[in-house]
């Protein structure tokens, strides 16, 4: 990430951690101690939490850039439960602290500012309760209900706030809230308004290149607006088929890229749109929104440096495949390791690789179609000092959680993996 990215983040952060610091000032504030109470402080730190989730479901390049999807995907699903849990902290001190009691909770007895948190509340609970148990094959519509469901709770819960007509009561509570709301509303804005109308990411299918029986190679040219920045080897793009924000969309991971923006993404075919996207036409338009993602490895070319151990299992090749053009392009002197867990009778890219190999000083070792064991993850260590090389691992959990056993018992540390989960 640049320096202008990581002052973005920290800002970001520091804006949305100011509320909770105006609410511990204020707790232990003389002046202000009987603005703030118990309950009011837990729906303080719900709605934080709420807005941090919604800032993660809203692709901040910088953020993807240095949490990478797991880290980032994990995080949400915490933060997620943790604003739920506070949330109804917040409603059950509400309701105890009533003098109306129960009777809070009806919303035919209350006026507009508790009928909004009642109906945040209601989706908060409906969602958490029924969109897990929802098919995987229904990715696309769950995650749009999911983010359409978000962005109105957090909007609920802003009305909430706006019409108890109290902020101005704690001057430090309501400017940092202030602050707050702008940030939010300038993210969403981004998300959903900005992007979209600005046409950023618009390419062309150019070709469609089998890769095997079940795999292609999708070929995208920029359109008139092409992506702002350019992707940098193994991050990925969201791809819709069609320009609104939200229409189905999945991520791809870029398998290779040029300076005049053309990218390259290989699909398997593993469902309606990985199979529609196969089957597109030249000339077919669509939107990608990115890059994202941090699995990216460090830019060293020292040969005295650590190289790189990549391992990959079926499609998680494609980053990989990224990560090793953009090294031999830039004549990289570090060993490249190469372990690849495929099924049988498929090699992907195996002639390109071949070609590689004459470029990079790469090893290869292909499974075959076997399980991946000890002595296939010992065959591509270094024979150095294990710690001072890279490591990144991507393709199905089952696979990347077996790489990570078996790295961490050959003495490689958790901090120099990098993982990344598909399916």
């Amino acid at each position: 990430m640049t320096e202008r990215g990581r002052a973005w983040v920290m800002g970001l952060g520091l804006v949305l951690l100011m509320p909770l610091v105006a609410v511990a000032l204020s707790l232990g504030s003389p002046r202000l101690a009987d603005t703030v109470t118990w309950g009011s402080a837990l729906g303080v730190v719900a709605t934080v939490l709420m807005a941090l989730v919604v800032v993660l479901v809203s692709r901040v390049r910088g953020l993807t850039r240095l949490l990478g999807v797991e880290l980032g995907n994990n995080v949400h699903r915490r933060l997620g439960v943790a604003s739920a849990a506070f949330t109804l902290a917040h409603v059950v001190a509400a309701v105890l602290s009533s003098p109306r009691g129960p009777a809070l909770l009806d919303p035919f007895a209350v006026g507009p500012s508790m009928q909004a948190g009642i109906a945040a509340t209601a989706l908060m609970v409906a969602g958490g309760l029924v969109l897990p148990r929802l098919s995987a094959r229904r990715y696309g519509q769950v995650a749009r209900v999911h983010a359409v469901l978000g962005v109105l709770v957090f909007l609920l819960v802003g009305g909430h706030i706006w019409l108890l007509g109290n902020i101005g009561e704690n001057p430090l509570v309501g400017v940092s809230g202030a602050a707050l709301a702008a940030v939010m509303l300038a993210v969403l804005l981004q998300r959903w308004v900005v992007r979209p109308a600005l046409r950023r990411g618009a390419h062309l299918v150019t070709a469609v290149r089998p890769e095997s029986a079940t795999t292609s190679t999708i070929v995208l040219a920029p359109g008139e607006r092409p992506l702002a920045t350019l992707p940098e080897p193994g991050q990925f793009v969201w791809l819709r088929l069609r320009r609104l924000p939200v229409a189905e969309e999945h991520p791809f991971t870029v398998a290779a890229s040029t300076r005049s923006g053309v990218l390259e993404l290989t699909v398997r075919d593993q469902g309606p749109f990985s199979g529609g996207l196969i089957d597109l036409e030249p000339g077919t338009p669509v939107w990608v929104d990115g890059p994202h993602g941090a699995f990216v490895p460090a830019d060293r070319s020292d040969p005295r440096d650590g190289g790189l151990v990549l391992i990959a299992g079926g499609v998680g090749v494609t980053p990989i495949m990224s990560i090793l053009r953009a090294h031999a392009a830039a004549a990289d002197p570090r060993a490249h390791s190469l372990l690849l867990a495929e099924r049988e009778g498929e090699a992907l890219f195996a002639s390109e690789i071949l070609a590689l190999s004459r470029r990079l000083d790469l090893a290869v070792l292909r499974t075959g179609g076997r399980r991946l064991d000890p002595s296939m993850l010992r065959a591509v260590m270094p024979t150095d000092v294990p710690q001072s090389h890279q490591y990144f691992v991507c393709g199905p959990p089952p696979l990347v959680g077996a790489a990570i056993d078996g790295l961490g018992r050959l003495g490689v540390p958790a901090g120099a993996i990098t993982t990344e989960r598909f399916g």
